[in-house]
Parts: structure tokens; C-alpha cells; sequence
């Protein structure tokens, strides 16, 4: 889990190794918001199954709908209201910023006013009357309006009129006395109206002097004759300032009274942000709400880092029951074991952070209280820790947590001496399968593989290798860690892997070759197994075929014999009619005879019965009992004791359905 102090994320050791903050970097770039981008970055694995179930399902429903959405917040959650506790008012760009983001919440709440996700947006506000009080006050460009207040509007109405004055005067020596001037424009300098005179002119201008080009050839100078209303401007403008003092205090006083309302949207926008980022990064990754379980099972499970660099990555399928809650990986190097505890590692920080995860439908995981990890080289410089010390120091932690924590554990106990780390290793697993925790552990140590090969609560696993890795994850089966053979592969010398063949003992590689022989076999089996469910898949489809064939076939005879009795019915209510009308007349009579003499001819046609090749059934006609041998051409071939017929459909009885024996 997290912790923060001070505002500051502090990432758990696992969460740092399982590259969580990475992942958290790709959602926030699916983030509307910048507030919303820190709250992804800033994610914390949740505490309990109830709340983190909640944010699935809500992601769930956002991701069936179909819907997306947009957000504004130009505020951090908590930010205005701090605002206002240290300032008399906020600046005119504040309100601006306010009144997009009111806007905005009015419009989500109009466009998701009905529909599947009203419950998202139903708890926002209207805030129409401080939106009214925004919008007479400040333009769409973020000015405050003249007519913002009536004293606004006067006095701005006399600067208008002053500094209209002013310009005419101005250019109008402009245009009276062109040389003396260095270019025929007017000037403004800190607030004054000024005219670059010609430096040798100076002195023909009465005024203030206000500044000098660079090159000293021009100087600035205000006339004389416009200071008066240059005086009247300033003390306008300090009325402006004033007056524009009142309506943000005003404008304040109003907020202050809605700050509540406003600070439960802003927080509802982050929150919503970050809901609709999740949907759309697992749209991004094609990812999968899981399913928490007692059971572990990765279906077509990746890495989304590692899918990144590589698209063609070999997926992750792992599957333990609670009975089997350690699994052991062996192989060999760059085979895949360090990336299976990642991609297990990381999906389960995801679920608990309320992300679908990179799997397919169906996975399913136990909802962990904590999770460990023990993964690549923690030696510590600082803390003046060797790589074994380091090590030590992480499977500590996950020994004395309180149970039901995931525990990965990368080459356990590999810094050490094979005897120590072998008896180390086994010690550890044994603790760590007594309480309600599921441990992934990799491995190169052939006396833990069989200490877990003699565990009805462990399971050992392997990388396949044949000529290459595979990358695909065996269960039930240790692998070689096939060190000589990646040496050969890598470029080694041969006379070099001779020489070390020879070191080995002899036990030792008996013990790779039938670990070697027991992965073929296994390979073979699942192949097999594989071929297997090919068929029995093909054998459903062909069979959901059939029946379907034999409903439509069932839904034909019906509507053709109820449109038959449709038509006869209304035959005799035509007959009926004549009768009332003309009587019982002789042609009339042999008419009405003829009539129900051909429909009592009409014997009624038996349903079709399509049996399957093998099935005994009845041939109708003979009322004898045969056996179905072929099929052909919507016909079938029946036995009666060796004397062979082709029936329709409509010949033949089930004995299923009239409870008879079929033997």
C-alpha cells in the first residue's frame, strides 16, 4: 500500500519494483484534467474487496455504454477554498477560470441528463445564479465588463471621453508640426500620453520629459496643455481600481456563500476524470475487469511495459486453486520466469488501484491485503547493504506480514552457497505456505525442486526451452536451466562446454535429462489435450447447427399447417354463410359434402424428426423398430435387420420421446 506524508506519494518497495508508477504515467495521460493527472499519478492500491468491486463496476458501466466525455477544473480539489481564507478577493482570471469551469459542470449535467450514466452526473450543481452574477460581470475573454456596475460603467464612460481628447490634441500637433517630430505617432510611457520631438526641438515643446531614445535623438515629452486631463485619467484610474475592488469583493462574498457546492463538483470532475481515463486506457490495452477469486488464473496475460517494446509477446496462462498456493519456476536465463512474477505482480496492484487488467475475460485473482516482492539486485551503497543482506531484508517483511499477501521471490536464496540457500529457500516457502499467501518463487536450485516436487501444497513450473526460449509457462513440470546449451547459443567455445560438461555430476545431469524427458512427454499430452477440446468443439458446433436446422425445419411445419387450418377455417365460415343464406339446397349440400370428405382425407402430416447416425428410432409406416446408419441429402438410411430403407423425416419416430428402451 501507500502512504503520504506531508502531500508526498511514498511508494511501497513492491510497487516501485513492479513498475506501478509507470503504468500510473500511461493513465494520466488519458486524462482530461491536470488535476486528474496528478490524482492517476498519485493512485493508491485500495483497502478493501467492497470498495475496489464498486470502482470496477463503475468502469464496467461507463466502458458498456460507450459513452466519453470531456472535463474541465482549473482548481485542485481544496485550492479556492484555501484561496479564500487568505485573500479579501480573487482576481478578475480566477473568476474567468470559475465561470468555464460552471459552464462546463452545467453542460455535462444537461447532456447526461437521461441515460446509463445520469447516476455519474446526477449529485452535480446548477449554479445558475452564480453563473448569472459571472456572466453580467466578465466577458468571454476573461475582461470585466463596463457596465459591470453602474460607477464602472461612468467612469470608464469618462476615460473613454478624456483619452479621445487627449489623442486629438495630440495629433493634431502632430500634423501641424510634422518635423519636429521623429515619427507622427503618440506615444504612451508609464501611463502618460507623450510626443517623440526631435532633440534639437526640445525646447519649442512645453512639458514634462519623460524618457530618451537610446540614439538620444528623440525625446518623449508630454505637452503642457494635456496635463490637466492627464491628471483627471489618474485619478480616474485609481476610481477604476477601486470600483473594480468592490465588485470582486462582491463577486467573492457571493462564491464564498456557493463554496461548498462548488468544491464538491470540483472534487466530483477530478474523480470523474479519472473514471473515464481508466475506461479509456483499458480500452487502450484491451484489458479485462478481473474477477477476485480464491483461484489464480491468468488467461492470455502480458506485461503492457513489455508489450510496448515487443507486440509479438508470448502471453502468460497460469492457473492455481487454493490447494496448490506455491508455485516454483525453474529454467533457463532470459526464459521468461522474472517477467511471469511481474505480469502477476503488477495485475494485482492494478485490480486493487480499480484498473481492468492486461488479460483476457475470466481471470481471476484473490483480493490481497499486501503484496511483496523480492525482484532483481537490491543492493544498497547507502545503506551499506550486500545483495544476499538486501534480500534477506524483503522476504523479512513478507514473513512477518499477517497473511493472504501475494509473495514473488525472484532466484530465492540464489546469493548464497547451494547448501545453505537450498535449506534457506525451503524454510522459507514452508512459512510462507502456512498462512493464507500465494507465492510465485523462481529458481535454478534442483534440491528445491524436488523439495517442492514433494509438497502436495506446492506446484513446481518451468520455462519451456527446446532449441530457443519459449517463453511459455509449464505447469506441473520442473525445467533444466539449460546453462551449457544458452553458453553454445550465445557463442561460447565448444572446448569450453566440453570442459564443463565434464565438471558436472553425474546425478545431476540425470536430473536435467529426465526434468528434459518429462517436458517432452508434457508437451505431448497437452498437444493431445489440445487436439482433443479441437474436436469436441468441432462435435458442439456441428451439433448447434443441427439443432438448429431441426427448429427451423419444426417452426416451418407449424406456420404451414396453421396457415392451413387459417385458410379451412375460413372456408367454413364461407359455407356457413351460404347455408344461412340460400338454404339447404341439393347443390348447395353436395358442395358442403365434398368439401369436409377432402379435408377428412387430408391425413394430418407428422412432424420431422432429424436422429442422429447410430440412434434407434421407429419408421412410422412399418411401426418396427431400426437403427439410423447414414445420412444423406435430408434422408436417412434405417436397418431392420439387415434390410435397409431411406425414410423422410416426417417416417420417423424418436423412442426418446415416447420412453422407450434404446437397447
Amino acid at each position: 500500500m501507500e502512504a503520504t506524508k506531508g502531500g508526498v506519494i511514498t511508494r511501497t518497495h513492491a510497487e516501485d519494483v513492479l513498475e506501478l508508477p509507470k503504468i500510473l504515467n500511461s493513465l494520466s495521460h488519458f486524462c482530461s484534467t491536470d488535476p486528474g493527472k496528478k490524482r492517476a499519478m498519485d493512485l493508491c492500491p485500495l483497502q478493501t474487496q467492497a470498495v475496489v468491486d464498486c470502482e470496477l463496476e463503475n468502469v464496467q458501466k461507463i466502458l458498456r455504454s460507450g459513452e466519453s466525455a470531456d472535463f474541465f477544473v482549473p482548481f485542485t480539489p481544496g485550492d479556492l477554498r484555501k484561496r479564500l481564507q487568505t485573500k479579501a478577493h480573487i482576481s478578475v482570471d480566477e473568476f474567468h477560470e470559475l465561470g468555464k469551469f460552471l459552464a462546463s459542470v452545467r453542460t455535462l449535467i444537461k447532456r447526461f441528463d437521461s441515460g446509463t450514466l445520469r447516476e455519474f452526473f446526477a449529485g452535480l450543481h446548477d449554479h445558475s445564479l452564480m453563473r448569472r452574477e459571472l456572466d453580467a460581470r466578465i466577458d468571454e475573454s476573461g475582461a470585466l465588463k463596463d457596465d459591470a456596475s453602474p460607477k464602472l460603467a461612468q467612469i470608464r464612460k469618462k476615460k473613454k471621453r478624456i483619452n479621445n481628447r487627449l489623442r486629438d490634441f495630440l495629433n493634431g500637433m502632430l500634423r501641424e508640426q510634422p518635423k519636429m517630430f521623429t515619427d507622427l505617432v503618440v506615444v504612451e510611457r508609464a501611463g502618460h500620453y507623450v510626443l517623440p520631438v526631435r532633440s534639437n526641438f526640445k525646447k519649442q515643446v512645453r512639458g514634462v520629459i519623460h524618457s530618451f531614445s537610446n540614439s538620444g535623438e528623440t525625446v518623449f515629452i508630454e505637452p503642457t496643455a494635456v496635463a490637466e486631463d492627464a491628471a483627471l485619467l489618474i485619478e480616474l484610474d485609481e476610481e477604476e481600481r477601486i470600483e473594480i475592488e468592490v465588485i470582486l469583493r462582491y463577486l467573492t462574498d457571493r462564491l464564498r456563500d456557493n463554496i461548498d457546492s462548488i468544491e464538491e463538483d470540483i472534487e466530483s470532475i477530478v474523480s470523474l476524470d479519472l473514471l473515464f481515463a481508466k475506461v479509456r486506457f483499458a480500452k487502450e490495452l484491451h484489458a479485462n475487469r478481473p474477477i477476485f477469486d480464491e483461484r489464480l488464473l491468468m488467461i492470455n496475460a502480458f506485461h503492457p511495459i513489455l508489450k510496448r517494446i515487443n507486440e509479438r509477446v508470448v502471453p502468460l496462462n497460469l492457473k492455481l486453486n487454493s490447494g496448490k498456493r506455491v508455485l516454483l519456476i525453474s529454467g533457463p536465463n532470459a526464459g521468461g520466469k522474472t517477467v511471469v512474477l511481474k505480469t502477476v505482480g503488477l495485475a494485482a496492484l492494478m485490480a486493487k488501484c480499480g484498473l481492468f487488467i492486461p488479460a483476457d475475460e475470466g481471470s481471476t485473482l484473490p483480493f490481497f491485503d499486501e503484496i511483496y516482492a523480492d525482484i532483481g539486485d537490491e543492493q544498497s551503497i547507502e545503506s551499506q547493504l550486500s545483495t544476499f543482506a538486501a534480500h534477506i531484508k524483503q522476504i523479512k517483511s513478507a514473513l512477518d506480514g499477517d497473511g493472504n499477501s501475494l509473495v514473488l521471490l525472484d532466484e530465492l536464496m540464489s546469493q548464497t552457497s547451494v547448501e545453505e540457500g537450498s535449506a534457506l529457500a525451503s524454510a522459507v516457502l514452508d512459512e510462507l505456505s502456512k498462512e493464507k499467501n500465494v507465492v510465485l518463487a523462481t529458481t535454478h536450485n534442483e534440491n528445491l525442486k524436488i523439495f517442492v516436487s514433494n509438497r502436495d501444497d506446492m506446484l513446481n513450473g518451468g520455462m519451456e526451452y527446446t532449441d530457443s526460449p519459449t517463453y511459455r509457462l509449464i505447469l506441473g513440470v520442473p525445467q533444466p536451466s539449460n546453462a551449457l546449451q544458452l553458453a553454445r547459443t550465445l557463442g561460447i567455445k565448444e572446448i569450453v562446454l566440453k570442459r564443463a560438461s565434464s565438471f558436472l555430476d553425474e546425478d545431476k545431469i540425470s536430473l536435467n535429462r529426465l526434468f528434459e524427458d518429462l517436458s517432452r512427454e508434457h508437451k505431448t499430452v497437452e498437444e493431445e489435450r489440445k487436439r482433443l477440446s479441437d474436436l469436441v468443439i468441432d462435435y458442439e458446433t456441428k451439433l448447434s447447427a443441427f439443432n438448429a436446422k431441426k427448429k427451423q425445419e419444426s417452426d416451418e411445419m407449424r406456420l404451414k399447417y396453421r396457415n392451413e387450418l387459417r385458410k379451412a377455417r375460413s372456408d367454413i365460415e364461407r359455407l356457413i354463410k351460404t347455408l344461412r343464406k340460400e338454404g339447404p339446397k341439393p347443390n348447395v349440400i353436395r358442395k358442403t359434402r365434398d368439401f369436409f370428405e377432402a379435408k377428412a382425407d387430408d391425413k394430418p402430416r407428422a412432424e420431422p424428426y432429424h436422429p442422429g447416425v447410430g440412434e434407434l428410432v421407429r419408421i412410422r409406416e412399418l411401426r418396427r423398430i431400426g437403427q439410423v446408419v447414414a445420412e444423406k441429402g435430408g434422408k436417412y438410411k434405417i436397418s431392420l435387420e439387415n434390410i435397409y430403407y431411406w425414410v423422410e423425416p416426417t417416417d420417423i419416430e424418436s423412442l426418446r420421446e415416447k420412453g422407450e428402451p434404446q437397447n
